[in-house]
């Protein structure tokens, strides 16, 4: 079977973008090293590709989610190539896997930006992570990498990027030498969703903290009436990198919705939500 042509409607489209692992496998499993490397990944290739807008991005243990705007397809298209590569080799190399790491391309789905609802609902999808696996009680508690501190607080997002190149050079060299002196540092900047961009930073912080809110309160809901409990942060941590995970539920499509979030229909409007800090 051949692969599904990947087209925009039009240029600078918002598109979500879902590439998960071999079999389900947690091959993406949250460290401090890996979280570091990710960010880095991201944001050398955000400078190398300024085609590319990056508005949210989440990385659970066995898949990435982006939403993002991309001034193309063929644009799209290297930034995720390169993106890929680079994540298989260092979460390979950090993990020891040696074998094949994507079950297959990533996904892309064009969210129209016309449509504030529609642009919202992919947003506290992404933001939902951890919460809605019953894996975490808030979304800022997943220790993968997740942008909500830095939607909501305005925390940066930093990483390292390693001339793996040159490393290698140097130890065929015999040159004595730390893994530190081929590291580049580099900062993931998000940029407004395209119902935000006429928004202040500080405007924009508190519509997220709203729909941040929303889906804490529909957790906590969740889980006092079925009686149970999330996985919590240490056991997702202790979980072996090369686990399989059988059941994947595949990318939800974008739909309009009959019921968002009090805050996600408020953020339309011109006031301002409140919640959770």
């Amino acid at each position: 079977m051949g692969h599904q042509l990947r087209y925009m409607k039009k240029p600078n489209a918002l598109i979500e973008v879902t590439t998960r692992t071999i079999q389900g496998r947690l091959l993406l499993r949250p460290s401090k090293e890996l979280n570091k490397i990710i960010l880095g990944i991201l944001g050398r290739y955000l400078q190398r590709y300024p085609g590319i807008a990056l508005h949210l991005v989440i990385v659970a243990s066995n898949h990435v989610h982006l939403l993002l705007s991309a001034s193309s397809v063929e644009v799209l298209s290297n930034f995720m190539r390169d993106v890929n590569s680079s994540l298989a080799r260092e979460a390979g190399r950090l993990y020891y896997w040696q074998e094949k790491f994507w079950g297959k391309r990533y996904t892309s789905i064009e969210v129209d930006d016309s449509d504030e609802l529609k642009v919202l609902e992919r947003a506290v999808y992404i933001l939902s992570h951890g919460c809605k696996e019953g894996l975490v009680m808030r979304p800022r508690d997943w220790p993968g990498v997740n942008c909500v501190d830095a939607l909501t607080r305005g925390k940066k997002l930093v990483g390292v990027w390693y001339n793996r190149t040159k490393q290698y050079e140097a130890s065929r060299s015999g040159i004595d030498s730390k893994p530190s002196e081929f590291a580049t540092e580099y900062e993931v900047n998000l940029s407004p969703l395209p119902c935000h961009v006429n928004l202040s930073e500080k405007e924009q912080r508190i519509r997220y903290r709203a729909l941040v809110a929303d889906i804490e309160r529909e957790t906590r809901k969740k889980f006092a009436q079925g009686g149970r409990r999330v996985l919590g942060v240490k056991k997702v941590l202790d979980q072996h990198p090369h686990l399989s995970l059988i059941h994947i539920s595949e990318p939800t499509r974008p739909r309009l919705v009959s019921r968002m979030p009090s805050s996600a229909r408020t953020a339309g409007g011109g006031g301002g939500g409140g919640g959770g800090g």
